[in-house]
C-alpha cells in the first residue's frame, strides 16, 4: 500500500469514517457502563478499562491527521473556522445542558466536563498552528510546544493528549512511508498494547490519576507525582490508538456494514453532543444485573439505540442550516 486510501469524493477517508464511528461507539458504550448502574466501580469494569485505555487518544489521534490544512488558512480565517466548528457547540449545547439542568449561573459553561473534548481540541489545534506558523520546522514545534503544554496551567487531558494530536501530524506526513511497514506496525503496537493492558488500571485514567503540575510557581519546585502513570497512559493510548488505526485499514471493505459505521463516523461531533442530554434524561438503570450481561449485552445494545437516535436528530436538524450551524458546527 503506497498511497492514501479511496475517499468519499475525493474529500473523506472511508476507512477513518469507519474507525471514527467505531470509537464513538467506545464513547457511547463506556458512557453506558458509567451511568446505567448507580453507584457501581464502572472504572474497574474490564470493558471500561478497555476503552478508556486509548478511545480518547484515538480521536485525538486522527484529528491531528486531519491538521494539515488548517495551515493554508491565515490565523484569522483559522480562528473562525475552528471556532465554528469546535467552540460554538460547545457553547450552545452547555447553555442548553445548564437551563435543561436549572444550572443557576452559567458561568460554569466553560467548566461542565460533558464537552470538554471540543474544548480541548481547539486549543491543540491552536498551538500547533501557532507553533508552526512561526518555527516552521515540524520537529522543533513538536518539542516545543509539548514543553509548552507540560509547563504552562492546561488542562490534564490537554497535557494527556496532546502529543496524540502531533502523532496524528507525524502519522499522516510519512504516511505512504508508514504503510509499506503497516503489517508490522499492527503486529508490535498490537502486542505493546495488549502487554499494556494487563497492567492498566481504572485509576490510572485522568479522570482519576490526575497529570501533574510539573513546574510549581510558589514555592518554585518541580512536581513529578505520577508521571510514571501519565507516561503509561501515553504509551498505551498511542500503540492502543496505532493498532486501531491500522486494523481499519485492513479489515475495511466497502460494505453495509463499514457503511453505516462510516456514516456514524462522519457526524461524531453531532453525536459527542447529544449523547450527554440523552443519558441524562430518561434512561432506565439497572442496579441488579448480573455484570457480565450487563457489560456485554445491554450496555452495548443501548449505545447502539443511542446512536441510532443520535443520527435521527442529526437528520432532522440538517433541514435547518441555522440550527445546523448553532448545534453542530456545521454549515
Amino acid at each position: 500500500m503506497s498511497e492514501i486510501p479511496k475517499t468519499y469524493n475525493n474529500q473523506r477517508i472511508e476507512f477513518l469514517d469507519a474507525l471514527k464511528g467505531f470509537t464513538i461507539f467506545c464513547v457511547t458504550w463506556g458512557h453506558a457502563l458509567q451511568f446505567l448502574r448507580n453507584g457501581y466501580d464502572y472504572f474497574h469494569n474490564p470493558a471500561f478499562e478497555f476503552i478508556y485505555s486509548f478511545h480518547m487518544a484515538l480521536f485525538f489521534m486522527v484529528s491531528g491527521f486531519f491538521f494539515r490544512s488548517s495551515l493554508r488558512l491565515n490565523l484569522k480565517d483559522f480562528l473562525y473556522k475552528r471556532s465554528v466548528q469546535l467552540l460554538l457547540p460547545c457553547v450552545v449545547w452547555s447553555v442548553i445542558y445548564c437551563i435543561i439542568n436549572q444550572h443557576e449561573e452559567l458561568k460554569t459553561i466553560f467548566s461542565l466536563n460533558n464537552f470538554w473534548f471540543l474544548r480541548e481540541l481547539f486549543i491543540s489545534y491552536f498551538i500547533v498552528y501557532v507553533s508552526l506558523k512561526l518555527l516552521k520546522k515540524d520537529w522543533l514545534a513538536c518539542l516545543l510546544s509539548i514543553g509548552f503544554v507540560l509547563i504552562v496551567p492546561l488542562s490534564g487531558a490537554q497535557k494527556s493528549f496532546f502529543p496524540m494530536f502531533w502523532a496524528g501530524i507525524y502519522l499522516k506526513n510519512n504516511y505512504q512511508y508508514i504503510s509499506k511497514y503497516a503489517k508490522q506496525i499492527r503486529i508490535i503496537s498490537g502486542i505493546i498494547f495488549a502487554v499494556c493492558l494487563l497492567f492498566w488500571d481504572g485509576n490510572y485514567t485522568m479522570y482519576v490519576t490526575y497529570f501533574p503540575k510539573i513546574i510549581q510557581i510558589k514555592p518554585f519546585d518541580l512536581n513529578f507525582t505520577n508521571i510514571d502513570i501519565a507516561l503509561f497512559r501515553l504509551l498505551i493510548g498511542l500503540c492502543g490508538s496505532l493498532f486501531w488505526f491500522m486494523l481499519f485499514e485492513k479489515i475495511y471493505k466497502n460494505n453495509k456494514f463499514f457503511g453505516y459505521l462510516g456514516k456514524i463516523g462522519a457526524n461524531t461531533l453531532a453525536i459527542y453532543v447529544l449523547q450527554p442530554l440523552i443519558w441524562d434524561n430518561g434512561i432506565v438503570s439497572f442496579p441488579t444485573m448480573n455484570n457480565w450481561i450487563y457489560t456485554l449485552i445491554v450496555t452495548p445494545l443501548i449505545s447502539l439505540g443511542v446512536l441510532g437516535v443520535s443520527m435521527i436528530i442529526i437528520k432532522i436538524v440538517r433541514k435547518n442550516k441555522h440550527a445546523e450551524l448553532l448545534l453542530f458546527g456545521k454549515k
